[in-house]
């Protein structure tokens, strides 16, 4: 009888452990979208200043240019983990994973792009092309946002 009773409450605490985690993951996903409001923004914003940095034309500003967008990138990362306490470098299931590898392909896409179109001389197509990442990217960040939510929401 012992050995029945001690499983009951084995089963009682697994099942409240796991009801725990659940809880835990639903703040996490809450805390995570809750910042989107102003890291879709900044991030947009370095990512189409790498983008136009070809524009600069000399290749000595265009690298300082490049440089401090990914910095700034960087920076955007650590203050979201300082205030959240998440890693977005890290998906949290394949729907953030799809998002994050389309991003990023269209991130490498654009800068490529851009650096063709410096070459021949299209200033204003790199402007163009540079705005355009802008608003990719804020609408993909958004996204990224709500599927890593959704990846954790679901993990269990």
């Amino acid at each position: 009888m012992d050995s029945s009773h001690s499983d009951s409450r084995g089963a009682a605490s697994a099942r409240e452990a796991l009801g725990a985690i659940g809880a835990d993951r639903r703040r996490l996903a809450e805390r995570f979208t809750a910042e989107t409001w102003w890291v879709a923004p900044a991030q947009a914003f370095a990512v189409a200043a790498m983008i136009a940095a070809p524009a600069v034309g000399v290749a000595g500003l265009m690298s300082v240019v490049t440089g401090l967008a990914a910095l700034a990138l960087f920076g955007i990362e650590h203050q979201f983990r300082k205030r959240t306490g998440i890693s977005t470098n890290r998906p949290a299931g394949p729907a953030s994973l799809a998002v994050l590898m389309v991003l990023c392909t269209t991130i490498a896409a654009a800068f490529v792009a851009s650096l063709v179109l410096a070459s021949n001389g299209e200033l204003s197509w790199i402007i163009a092309l540079a705005s355009a990442e802008f608003i990719v990217m804020l609408v993909g960040v958004a996204i990224y946002d709500r599927s890593y939510a959704r990846d954790l929401r679901r993990a269990n």
